[in-house]
Parts: structure tokens; sequence; C-alpha cells
């Protein structure tokens, strides 16, 4: 069987060996173009692929053109559809569903590698490949969840129609790992007692109640009631009520947070831990800068 990083170079080298700025510099005698059918015409600075279609009986000739700025977009379609097709025919030729599913699980396991990898970068084109990735997960997914019933990897399908407690409005899974990291880089939670896909759980499923593991805050009443405030505008019902609701949060003191404690702490520290307060505010502005529209 071809290996999962085979299946995914395209991704694996644009990510952590070239650039994304050197894929999308590639434009002029790109080859994955060219072994699509595309041909590039100088004087327009564009590609042109012409397809016979029959209509009605009568051929038609229909031209598709590729200029600079759709390029990168139509280049990650092609790289997707390539593995689509490279991940059916290996499963085909595979009878035993122990090697199909080994086979799977090591594909997922890379694609989650590679979203790790592109949420960290600083380039206006990562929420693009984040979204080519996703939808990879989702396409494997939707084809063989018989094979694979189910695979951390699937956590990345958070979307906007997603039935949630808390309504969450539509951010990528990323806003969840910048939001984790932010929790621990503010001392709020510990990431050793409270692992990110508990913290992600917290926040996007529909039944908090039922989670085996709580998060449980580490600083005073006051702070994470203000860190929680703060995370409002990602949700269209993040009030105080619902979170005593979740009876996911917990205090410093293993106790889930109530709407009173708090509405007291609230009101209790308006004037206190301002230097906290700004390292709050700096860095959920920067969450909102990043990832709501």
């Amino acid at each position: 069987m071809q290996s999962s990083s085979t299946l995914l170079s395209f991704y694996f080298n644009m990510l952590f060996v070239n650039s994304i700025n050197a894929v999308k510099s590639s434009f002029i005698g790109n080859q994955t173009l060219i072994n699509n059918g595309y041909s590039y015409i100088p004087e327009y600075e564009q590609y042109e692929k012409e397809q016979l279609f029959e209509d009605g009986g009568s051929p038609v000739f229909i031209s598709d053109y590729i200029e600079r700025e759709q390029f990168f977009e139509r280049l990650l379609n092609f790289e997707n559809t390539s593995i689509y097709k490279n991940i059916e025919a290996e499963i085909l030729e595979s009878l035993d569903e122990q090697e199909k599913a080994t086979y799977l699980t090591n594909v997922f396991n890379d694609i989650q590698v590679l979203l790790k990898r592109v949420i960290k970068l600083d380039d206006d084109e990562v929420r693009l490949i984040e979204d080519k990735l996703i939808e990879i997960i989702s396409n494997l997914k939707d084809r063989y969840s018989s094979i694979i019933p189910y695979h951390n990897a699937y956590s990345y399908l958070i979307k906007e129609t997603d039935i949630t407690f808390f309504k969450n409005k539509d951010v990528k899974y990323s806003f969840y790992t910048d939001l984790y990291e932010l929790a621990y880089s503010l001392y709020l939670i510990d990431d050793v007692e409270t692992e990110e896909r508990d913290f992600i759980n917290a926040f996007s499923t529909d039944k908090p109640q039922v989670l085996e593991n709580k998060i449980r805050f580490t600083q005073s009443n006051y702070i994470v009631a203000y860190f929680l405030e703060a995370l409002k505008p990602f949700f269209n019902g993040f009030t105080r009520v619902a979170i005593e609701n979740s009876n996911v949060f917990l205090n410093k003191q293993n106790k889930p947070f109530t709407s009173k404690d708090l509405d007291t702490a609230m009101s209790r520290g308006k004037h206190k831990n301002i230097e906290e307060k700004t390292k709050i505010d700096s860095l959920i502005s920067e969450l909102k800068n990043k990832h709501l529209k």
C-alpha cells in the first residue's frame, strides 16, 4: 500500500519543506495543471482547457480558464481529487479489512499533523488550506465510516450547522485550539490536567453535562469570570446561566460554576487585576481578528 505521507506529499512539502508562497508562485509551468490537460496561454496569462461534450447529440466544445487569482484554490482542488482517487484505488486493492482500517487511520493521523501545522502559520491562505484538509476528512468520513466509525480527526468537523449547547458561531476548529493555547498560556488551566480534546469538547458538544472530563480553572473566580465573559462574541448562547447549566466548568475548588458565582465575581472585581485583564483583552482581540468574519 502507498504510505499516507506519500499520499499527502503535496501538503507535507508545502507546509514543512517549501512554503505556501513557493506553491502560489508556481503558476507558470505548473505541472499539476498541465497533467490535468490545461495549456498556458502567455498573452492572456491564464491556462485554458477545451473539453468536448455531447449536447442533444451534437458535439460542443467548452473552455475552462484558470487565471492567477484562481490558481491556488483550483490547484488544491486538483490535489484533493488526486488524493481521493489514490485512496479509493488503495482501498479497492486491499481485501483485508484490518489493512484498510490501518491505512485510513494513518491517513487521518497525517491530516491531523498537517492541520496542527497549518493553523500555526501566518499566511493569508491558511484558512483555505485548513478548509481543504478538513474537506478531505469530511469526504473520507462520509465514504469510509463503515471502516473507521470514529477517529479523533472527526472532531475537526465542527460546523455552524452543528447543534451545540452554547450555539457556537461559524468558527473553524483552529479557533478552539487557539483558545486552548490561550487558556493555558494565561495559566487559567493546567494543560497537563486538561487535555486539548477535553477542552474543545466542553465548548463544542451539544451535551457538555455528560462529559466525563470537566474543565477545572486554576485562577480566581473573578479572572475566570472575566475570561468567560470575553468569549461571548464567539457564541450565540454563552450566557452565565448556560455556563451553569452546562455543568462543565469548575472553579479552583473543583466545584461547578453557578451563574451567581459569576455574577458575584464580576461585581466585586471591577477595579482589580488590571494586568491580567489587559492580557486577556489583548489575546481575545487577536482571536476575534483571526476567527470572526
